[in-house]
């Protein structure tokens, strides 16, 4: 009789333990990597960044906006009872990834590494966006459960940025593969595998009810 009240508790319990482990993650790269490039020096941002450096630095600012406010657009209290303060962080974050977005597919159409590389960041600037918008949308027509799951997807691409160093520092600590082939892989395996995996669980919940 208490089997179902035990495995919800550890669902319970699993998922607090992975939303930690993911906060220190994205703390971690976003202090280590996003705020030093805060400042825009061509010593900071390097030859391949500085002359892009109107389009990176907002990118980057806009960023850091969205991966600040968005875990709080998750948080059922802070949406029930401060609704107004939910709706503007809400404008706020979806007007920072579609920005962002935008700015990122500029970045991605101007980069000379190679084009399966810019075709795979100029794609998930296509996808953060477009999940962005579409969220504004549902919400406008008053779809709660559509808003919700596409701000999810959303999220998880405003994440990209960290799946995209936390897996490319692993594969290059075990010297697999060239750079090139890394930062060609990491374009795609960033976006395409965390948003499968979302769209996984978006789906599967349903399967509940």
């Amino acid at each position: 009789m208490n089997q179902p009240k035990q495995n919800n508790t550890i669902g319970k319990y699993s998922i607090i333990v992975l939303v930690v482990l993911t906060s220190l993650l994205v703390c971690y790269y976003v202090i280590s990597r996003a705020f030093p490039m805060l400042i825009p020096t061509e010593a900071v941002y390097g030859s391949y960044y500085f002359p892009r450096v109107y389009w990176v630095f907002p990118h980057i600012v806009l960023g850091i906006v969205a991966t600040i406010i968005g875990p709080f657009q998750f948080i059922p209290k802070i949406r029930n009872k401060y609704l107004k303060i939910h709706r503007q962080l809400g404008r706020i974050y979806i007007i920072s990834t579609v920005l962002s977005g935008i700015s990122g597919m500029y970045m991605a159409a101007t980069s000379d590494i190679n084009l399966p590389y810019a075709v795979g960041l100029f794609m998930l600037g296509v996808a953060w966006s477009t999940s962005s918008i579409m969220a504004f949308i549902s919400i406008k027509n008053r779809k709660i459960d559509l808003h919700k799951e596409w701000m999810i997807r959303s999220y998880v691409l405003t994440l990209a940025f960290v799946t995209f160093r936390f897996i490319y520092d692993i594969i290059r600590s075990f010297d697999i593969g060239t750079w090139e082939e890394v930062q060609v892989l990491m374009s795609w395996a960033c976006w395409a595998i965390p948003l499968f995996i979302a769209e996984v669980f978006i789906q599967g919940r349903k399967l509940n009810n």
